[in-house]
């Protein structure tokens, strides 16, 4: 209820977590939250999922979750298109040059080039981003389509498993819970994507125009070094690493022989702290079980 007093955890050394609201601490002041009904962009009913707290538009024709879906395809961690921001998609929108992510590439470069605010230089440099982008692995192309609960990781666990996108199509349901990390709900999400005829017709627009949907060498399943100095340990960065991302430094250590674990268990090998450590080196250090490095050891260990 609004007025509620909560108790709140560090979740993800970053993220305040409500874990629950104190009802005994209520004055009689609190008031009950009405959830919205309807979308209010288009009106449409909206769902909550079972098990998720959010409210969401099933609207696949939204204007919002068609502009969302454009933004987030073109974003960093999905196909990193440098030039076509949240700003520049929203105003080639409004002008009627976009209507889903497969017109992302075949924009008019040389309209592009007479708006105001971008000129020649500006188009041709987009223009070089958005070709760049039609070469990347297909696990870049999997998270960028938006699919709920698709992230990077099971992303590029899949890519591994076909030599083209589409071959996913093909596959029942319990074929893609035989995946590691793949959970029925995951499953279920990517099955329905890849057995709606639209989304097949999308993907066909997309590489006719291009686009690769061919399993590339960044997508094959990588061979374990077993002569690494890490082989056979599982690893796990937290905090804020100074020398690099904690994305870089997991690939060195994956380079090293080891895995990546996805949080702290009584499996987890080596816990690597950064800045800000929080919930994860407390945990670490409680359990008495895991090596805790700082950055500096990690380093001077992937080097022995």
């Amino acid at each position: 209820r609004i007025g509620d007093q909560v108790l709140v955890e560090r979740a993800g050394d970053v993220i305040p977590y409500i874990v629950k609201s104190l009802p005994e601490l209520r004055t009689g002041s609190e008031v009950p939250i009405d959830y919205p009904k309807n979308c209010p962009v288009c009106h449409s009913h909206l769902v909550k999922p079972e098990g998720e707290a959010i409210w969401r538009c099933e609207n696949a024709n939204c204007e919002a979750q068609v502009l969302g879906r454009m933004i987030f395809h073109t974003s960093k961690h999905a196909m990193d298109i440098e030039g076509l921001g949240e700003s520049t998609i929203e105003r080639f929108y409004k002008l009627g040059w976009l209507h889903d992510i497969s017109d992302l590439y075949r924009i008019d470069y040389e309209k592009v080039a007479s708006l105001e605010g971008f000129g020649q230089k500006s188009a041709d440099n987009m223009k070089a981003a958005i070709e760049k982008a039609k070469q990347n692995p297909i696990h870049r192309l999997l998270h960028s389509l938006s699919v709920h609960h698709l992230g990077q990781k099971a992303s590029k666990l899949l890519a591994a498993e076909v030599e083209h996108v589409l071959d996913l199509k093909d596959w029942d349901l319990e074929k893609y819970q035989t995946i590691k990390d793949v959970g029925p709900v995951l499953a279920q999400n990517v099955y329905n994507f890849f057995h709606t005829e639209a989304n097949i017709e999308l993907l066909q627009t997309m590489e006719s125009l291009g686009v690769n949907l061919r399993q590339t060498e960044a997508d094959k399943r990588k061979d374990v070094n077993v002569d690494g100095p890490l082989y056979g340990k599982s690893i796990l960065f937290t905090g804020t690493l100074s020398r690099m991302t904690r994305e870089e430094a997991g690939k060195m250590a994956a380079e090293a022989g080891a895995s990546l674990a996805s949080g702290v268990s009584k499996h987890l090998s080596i816990l690597v702290v950064g800045e800000k450590a929080g919930s994860k080196l407390k945990k670490a250090q409680a359990l008495g079980t895991i090596e805790i490095w700082d950055e500096a050891e990690f380093l001077e260990k992937i080097r022995e």
